[in-house]
């Protein structure tokens, strides 16, 4: 049998910080299992980037567990690090270096650096290694931020909002290319996002997080199977639909109610069926819908 050291690459418990009298993240407990693309999502402030630089020791942490590759986040911090590439949200390079000065400053820095799958990644994501980072687009400086991070072959890579300013070819492109390059190696990825519709494509495990609270964490299959939109048709619609079990949203026009659900079952069904409803439709949802039920709409 397999120890959660073997098994999961992310695992915190209680994990906690405060800042001042506040929770930005609060008793957060998670587990992301090894060889997965998960997306921890949740909206701007909700808590993702404090998560995340706890799990690299870049922030203290208030209380709780966190362990990343089975190493517990603080007092194995140094060891994490050479084996985690890191891609942070408006990270800033040398903008003076070239991009072959860039790849040979990074690389000593990395024992397990390897040059001909620098040089590989070179080619598939189209850097030009004599061109200055400053000139280079946000979208090719993101590419390139990706080769510092996987040159190493890190078993996990965490990407804190890889894509945000990108506009939205860039950012498609971006996000199934490293999932295509990850996949081939066989390592985790970890990456946070608030722009849910372009996750769905390419996560097969997903965390929402709200107000610094962990409300979801599993496989995308798992979240799609509990939450679901009903059709409900009747000759009178009830007054009220709060006996329906994990109600989210209700939506009403004339004979007919929209009635967003968590955790759907049979039960579900047969309760909107004892409430008088002629006809029951159950509809799948995309994720964007269903986080938009469980955490409000998005900013922007």
């Amino acid at each position: 049998m397999k120890t959660d050291r073997e098994t999961f690459a992310i695992e915190t418990s209680g994990l906690t910080k405060k800042f001042r009298r506040a929770d930005a993240v609060h008793e957060l407990s998670l587990k992301a299992p090894k060889g997965s693309v998960y997306a921890f999502l949740g909206r701007n402030g909700a808590g993702k980037t404090t998560t995340i630089r706890m799990l690299l020791d870049l922030l203290d942490r208030t209380s709780g567990d966190a362990k990343v590759l089975g190493m517990d986040c603080r007092r194995e911090a140094l060891e994490i690090k050479r084996r985690v590439g890191y891609v942070a949200e408006g990270c800033r390079m040398y903008d003076w270096m070239r991009v072959d000065e860039i790849i040979w400053f990074c690389k000593g820095f990395y024992p397990s650096w390897d040059d001909s799958f620098a040089s590989d990644l070179k080619h598939r994501l189209d850097l030009d290694g004599e061109k200055k980072i400053a000139e280079l687009s946000r979208g090719t400086q993101a590419r390139l931020l990706l080769l510092l991070s996987m040159a190493f072959h890190p078993e996990l890579l965490i990407l804190d909002e890889p894509t945000a300013g990108l506009d939205v070819v860039v950012r498609r492109n971006f996000l199934e290319g490293v999932i295509e390059l990850l996949s081939e190696e066989g390592r985790t990825v970890f990456f946070s996002s608030h722009l849910v519709h372009e996750v769905e494509r390419v996560a097969d495990w997903v965390g929402i997080i709200h107000k610094g609270s962990l409300i979801f964490s599993g496989p995308i299959d798992e979240l799609k199977n509990q939450v679901k939109l009903l059709y409900l048709t009747y000759d009178s619609l009830p007054a009220s639909f709060s006996s329906i079990p994990g109600i989210l949203k209700v939506d009403r026009n004339r004979r007919q109610a929209a009635v967003t659900v968590r955790d759907f079952s049979e039960a579900t069904v047969k309760t909107a069926r004892e409430l008088g409803a002629s006809g029951v439709t159950v509809n799948d949802l995309s994720l964007e819908d269903i986080f938009v039920a469980l955490v409000g709409q998005e900013e922007g």
